[in-house]
């Protein structure tokens, strides 16, 4: 038996030189790629289904970003050797993506695949985990991830719809951003507190014609023995539901803006959101996943799930 088939098979590739760092490659992932974001919290439900949520740690918001790219074969080797390289534990610097909506960030490969298309044409698909991700605490950097720059309001200056500006109103830090409305020139009246403001902490971003709701009516059903059953209310709060949300083919400059606010809730603190048809009584949602695809240039889709809290109340703390 030939003693080329004992070795360790932590890595399957042999004779490729293996870049000391990803961004050595000098490649972009393609459009198609995701990140999927997700918030591990604690919670528990009491009486007329209220819940208390709590996250878990610092780092309770993850994300996994989801990369191809479109290589031929000395580059897919590569690329694979370089995966196989970090052994799953040691950390990976990358930048997701060329439209410079997210900063560099540090993850861990779980896997990768090949997918061999045509000659000289490989499609490698890697998964890199960002699991230490205290976003909570930089809040002053405009959060881990999306790639911002912190600037206060200022009057006499032009706005666009979906800018963000701190205001330094409020005690705590967090809930100090406030988000473009509508395109205008700043002045005192249209500031975050004036009387015309031009600027929200809400969830106002509007999602795709044809979003649709399902309310499950949480009655008591006992059944008895003959078929009889009998349908009883013990509890307030019964017609709670949640929304899933998708905005189709919108800006990076949009983007950037919803996944700010969203990361600056953490996955688990609770906002004001007014949804935009039918329902006309205000709602407080938090929002513990969502996902962002790159379509192409300048077009991305977003899907975001958001969860009804019935108390009605948002804490000012972290």
């Amino acid at each position: 038996m030939s003693e080329s088939l004992f070795y360790n098979r932590d890595n399957n590739i042999e004779g490729v030189t293996v870049p000391s760092a990803l961004s050595a490659l000098n490649l972009t992932p393609v459009y198609g790629s995701t990140v999927s974001f997700e918030a591990r919290n604690h919670s528990y439900t009491t009486d007329d289904f209220y819940y208390n949520l709590i996250p878990q740690s610092i780092n309770s918001l993850g994300a996994v970003f989801s990369l191809r790219y479109d290589v031929n074969e000395n580059n897919a080797k590569k690329l694979a050797a370089f995966f196989e390289d970090q052994s799953g534990y040691m950390p990976i610097e990358f930048n997701p993506d060329n439209s410079g909506i997210y900063k560099k960030v540090s993850g861990f490969c779980d896997s990768y695949a090949i997918n061999y298309i045509n000659n000289q044409h490989f499609e490698v698909a890697v998964k890199l985990n960002v699991d230490h991700a205290p976003t909570l605490l930089n809040w002053s950097g405009m959060g881990t991830f999306p790639n911002l720059s912190f600037q206060g309001w200022k009057p006499s200056t032009s706005y666009e719809k979906y800018d963000i500006v701190y205001s330094g109103l409020n005690q705590n830090k967090l809930d100090n951003f406030y988000y473009c409305s509508g395109d205008h020139s700043s002045s005192e009246s249209n500031s975050p507190t004036g009387t015309a403001s031009m600027w929200t902490r809400k969830f106002f971003f509007e999602p795709d014609i044809g979003e649709q709701s399902n309310v499950d009516i949480k009655a008591d059903i006992i059944e008895y023995e003959n078929s009889f059953v009998q349908r009883l209310k013990t509890n307030d709060n019964i017609s709670t539901f949640n929304m899933r949300y998708t905005y189709s083919n919108i800006s990076d400059h949009q983007t950037r803006c919803i996944i700010q606010f969203l990361e600056n809730k953490g996955g688990y603190r609770r906002f004001e959101h007014q949804i935009p048809s039918v329902y006309n009584r205000p709602k407080v949602y938090y929002s513990p996943k969502w996902e962002h695809t790159w379509n192409y240039y300048n077009s991305n889709t977003l899907t975001v799930e958001l969860t009804e809290d019935p108390l009605g109340v948002i804490p000012t703390g972290t």
